[in-house]
C-alpha cells in the first residue's frame, strides 16, 4: 500500500505543480471546472485541488477503480508533503484538510456583537458600529484605545457568525506573493476569536505565535512587472523566484508563517493523529489532539531555530 500511496502523491505532485506554474495555468484549470464564473483565485479551489487528488488516485491507484477514501486523501498528502515546496504544499493542504473537528460558536457571538453595541458609551464621539468605521493608526486615549479594539472585536464576530467548514483557501502562482486569504476570512480571526472557537471533546486549539519573524526571501535584483517597479527575491528551499511591488513584507510574513505549518505537518502524522492548521498574521492556530506529543515535539524542534516562537494551549489570554 505504501509504494501505491507514493505513486500517486508523485503523480499529485507533479500535477499539483504544473497547475501552479503561472496565473495561466490556474486560470484554465479554473474555467474546466466552473467555465460559467469569473476567475478567482479564492472562491471554488478547495475542490478543484480536490478534483486533482482524486484523478491521481484513479490513474495510479489500485486496479479496481474508486474515488478515495478519507484515508487514502491523508496517505496522499502525508506522501506528497516532500515532494513540493513549503509555499505550494501549504497551499494544497489549506484547501484539502477537513475542519469538522473545530466550529465557531456564532450564536455566542451574535449574542457578543449585540451586547457591545448597547454597552458603547453614549458619551463617546467616536462610533465602532459607523459603516466605513476604520481603526486609528495612533490611539492616545483610553476612549480611542477602547474604539480601536472594539472595532478589532467587531471585525472577528461578524466573520465568526458567518463560519461554515466549507471553507476555500486563496492560491498564488510560483512567484507570485502568497496572501493570508479564505472564502470565509476566518485567516483575519484575531486574538479575540479565541473564545469562541469549540472543537470536539478529543482535540484542543493550540496556538505558535511570534513578535517578530527572520528574513525568509532575500532580494536580488530590481525589474520591472507590468512596468511597475519590482524586487525580485529567491527563499531557501523554493526553486523558482519572488516578484514583489510592494517590498516583500508581506512575503516574508507569509512565507515564515507557512514554512512553521511546514515544519509542524512534517513531524505529525495525520494518518493517526488530528492536526488543522489554519496561518494567520504572527500567528498559526492549530487544532490537535488534547495530548500530542508529536506536535509539542515539532515546537520544540522549532523554537530551537525561531527561539521568537511561543506554543499556547487553550484560547489566548
Amino acid at each position: 500500500m505504501t509504494e501505491m500511496y507514493q505513486a500517486v502523491a508523485r503523480l499529485f505532485a507533479d500535477k499539483i505543480n504544473a497547475l501552479f506554474e503561472s496565473e495561466k495555468t490556474l486560470e484554465e484549470k479554473f474555467k474546466t471546472m466552473y467555465a460559467g464564473l469569473p476567475f478567482d483565485r479564492t472562491e471554488h479551489w478547495a475542490g478543484i485541488i480536490y478534483s486533482i487528488l482524486r484523478d491521481a488516485w484513479l490513474e495510479a491507484g489500485p486496479v479496481v477503480k474508486c474515488d478515495p477514501t478519507g484515508m487514502d486523501r491523508l496517505q496522499i498528502m502525508k506522501h506528497s508533503q516532500s515532494l513540493l515546496d513549503y509555499n505550494i504544499f501549504t497551499q494544497v493542504l489549506l484547501n484539502l484538510q477537513h475542519y469538522t473537528g473545530m466550529n465557531y460558536m456564532t450564536g455566542d457571538a451574535q449574542k457578543e456583537l449585540d451586547r457591545i453595541k448597547q454597552e458603547w458609551p453614549k458619551t463617546f464621539t467616536l462610533d465602532p458600529f459607523a459603516p466605513k468605521a476604520k481603526m486609528l493608526k495612533a490611539a492616545a486615549t483610553d476612549e480611542q484605545k477602547r474604539y480601536n479594539d472594539t472595532i478589532s472585536t467587531i471585525r472577528a464576530l461578524n466573520i465568526i457568525t458567518a463560519f461554515t467548514p466549507q471553507i476555500s483557501f486563496r492560491v498564488s502562482p510560483k512567484g507570485s506573493t502568497p496572501a493570508f486569504a479564505d472564502s470565509r476570512n476566518i485567516s483575519m480571526i484575531g486574538m479575540g476569536g479565541d473564545k469562541y472557537l469549540k472543537t470536539l471533546s478529543t482535540l484542543q486549539t493550540y496556538y505558535i505565535t511570534w513578535d517578530s519573524i527572520p528574513t525568509m526571501a532575500y532580494p536580488l535584483r530590481a525589474e520591472k512587472v507590468d512596468d511597475k517597479p519590482a524586487i525580485v527575491l529567491l527563499a531557501a528551499d523554493i526553486p523558482y523566484e519572488f516578484k514583489s511591488k510592494s517590498g516583500g513584507e508581506v512575503l516574508q510574513d507569509v512565507l515564515f508563517a507557512r514554512k512553521i505549518m511546514y515544519e509542524v505537518f512534517k513531524r505529525m502524522d495525520i494518518t493517526k493523529e488530528a492536526c488543522i492548521m489554519i496561518p494567520r498574521m504572527q500567528s498559526i492556530l492549530i487544532v490537535a489532539d488534547v495530548v500530542s506529543e508529536n506536535l509539542q515535539a515539532a515546537f520544540k524542534h522549532l523554537k530551537e531555530q525561531y527561539p521568537m516562537l511561543t506554543l499556547t494551549e487553550g484560547p489566548r489570554a
